[in-house]
């Protein structure tokens, strides 16, 4: 039972690999590497993350310290002495990609255990996640009976890799949605710019509840406000697209510029709650050449 937990959970890493290299692509390197170095972000789930390399060996982007962005890993070795990053890339730059083994530090745990990554490299970047092997999670579960057993059939891996937030979340509506620009709006035209979007990235601030936030774009789809992710500010998301390949903010931008300063569109985001991607409606409205944006996801 352990072994197939544990090859469900390599599947997962690469899985998660292929799902980072469809943001990248989907995105652009800028917006991407900034997502993949956010602690909170869709790439973080429980011990599992994602990192990324140049086809060199220097990080580009690590959500467990961001410290090590910009340094040469090629020639770091593990506590074994082995040097795992420069086989990642060297397998990487001859066959494009491959597996490895090694020991890392477990945020989980705080300690280092054994990991297996999974690594692909694409367009001289090298995508890489992985399994911590004595993960507890992945060994066999005490047989359990009368209600509380599992189903037959049931998932384990849904069961074990997968953390699901359970939380009460309020019931909102999209025209919630709009009260929450219009506040925000409010708020900006009380307070001046620079205060306003000072408030509107702020992860603590009054515009951040229960999922529900506000974000700001300039009227050529550059981020200047943004709550879940500070580091999205300045990055030109006018051709940015959601899983489904639709880009959202070019239709937001089109709307807001062309004769409807205000509107409605539907996408799909990641939900800082639920630790998900979401169906989400999202109403946005143009004042002095700045588009708010709030939404609703679906449950």
């Amino acid at each position: 039972m352990e072994g197939y937990l544990i090859e469900l959970a390599l599947d997962e890493a690469r899985g998660w690999v292929d799902e980072a290299i469809a943001f990248y692509r989907a995105t652009g390197k800028d917006i991407a590497m900034v997502e993949f170095s956010n602690p909170q972000g869709r790439f973080v789930r429980g011990e599992q993350y994602v990192y990324v390399l140049d086809t060199n060996g220097t990080m580009l982007a690590h959500p467990i310290n961001e410290k090590f962005v910009g340094k040469d890993f090629y020639r770091v070795q593990d506590p074994d002495g082995k040097s795992f990053v420069k086989e990642i890339v060297d397998t990487a730059n001859a066959r494009s990609f491959g597996w490895v083994d090694y020991k890392w530090f477990d945020p989980a745990t705080n300690r280092e255990q054994p990991k297996t990554a999974y690594f692909e490299k694409v367009d001289n970047m090298i995508f890489c996640s992985g399994v911590y092997r004595e993960n507890p999670l992945l060994k066999s579960p005490e047989p359990e009976s009368g209600e509380d057993a599992a189903l037959p059939g049931s998932s384990a891996i849904d069961l074990t890799m997968k953390k699901h937030v359970e939380e009460d979340v309020l019931e909102l509506v999209p025209d919630d949605a709009r009260r929450w620009v219009k506040k925000a709006i409010t708020f900006y035209k009380a307070n001046g710019r620079g205060i306003a979007l000072a408030e509107f990235a702020n992860s603590r601030g009054r515009f951040f509840q229960d999922g529900r936030y506000v974000y700001v774009l300039d009227f050529n789809g550059a981020m200047l406000a943004h709550p879940v992710n500070e580091r999205y500010a300045g990055k030109d998301f006018y051709y940015i697209q959601d899983s489904d390949g639709k880009p959202f903010i070019k239709e937001i931008v089109d709307t807001a510029n062309n004769g409807n300063p205000s509107g409605w569109v539907q996408y799909r985001w990641f939900n800082p709650t639920t630790k998900r991607e979401q169906p989400k409606t999202v109403y946005f409205e143009k004042v002095d050449n700045l588009i708010f944006c709030s939404g609703i996801y679906e449950l």
